[in-house]
């Protein structure tokens, strides 16, 4: 009797494990196909770094990792910039693949530095003042506030994905597993 319920349960376990493999097996993405995460931490330029992992979880429940590149934090007269880079992806079964891939949407929000955009418009007042007065106008301040403002809203911004962004990726080649891929 032992014996039975014994070999019921190998049975059981065998047919188990081929169902996963089976399961593993069966991954045939074309190139081209585009696959939408969520983020599972923010990322922000003002803390970001060069070679920071990162991960999306798909509406399946698989991992895909990644890691950021040319990372750029804003600073006065310079734009921030991120890459974001698609490097594995892990299947429910815990399967894993190299995935070559790139970003094709972001859900984003912009974070202005305001303490740098009132220092880069009250700098822009003084310098206007006093260029007004030098050629005898005293609309030096008012264009010097309208420059300073222009300046402060162009280059004072971070990028912030906040977590639970959605990220859409498109395949640049196929992914394939199992007996497909031979």
């Amino acid at each position: 009797m032992n014996l039975r319920r014994y070999l019921s349960l190998i049975v059981a376990f065998v047919m188990l494990a081929t169902s996963t493999v089976a399961r593993a097996m069966d991954v045939n993405f074309p190139s081209g196909a585009t696959l939408d995460g969520r983020l599972q931490q923010e990322i922000s330029t003002k803390s970001a770094r060069d070679g920071q992992t990162f991960t999306l979880v798909t509406p399946s429940g698989s991992r895909i990792k990644g890691h950021l590149s040319e990372v750029q934090r804003a600073n006065f007269g310079r734009k921030s910039h991120l890459k974001l880079n698609i490097d594995t992806i892990t299947f429910t079964d815990e399967t894993s693949l190299p995935i070559n891939a790139e970003v094709v949407g972001v859900s984003q929000k912009k974070q202005t530095n305001y303490a740098q955009a009132a220092g880069t418009v009250l700098g822009s007042v003084i310098v206007g003042n006093i260029v007004g007065k030098a050629i005898g106008t005293n609309l030096g301040g008012l264009i010097g506030v309208a420059g300073g403002s222009l300046l402060a809203a162009n280059t004072s911004q971070n990028v912030i994905l906040p977590g639970d962004s959605l990220i859409r990726i498109r395949l640049t080649a196929p992914l394939i597993s199992g007996v497909q891929a031979r």
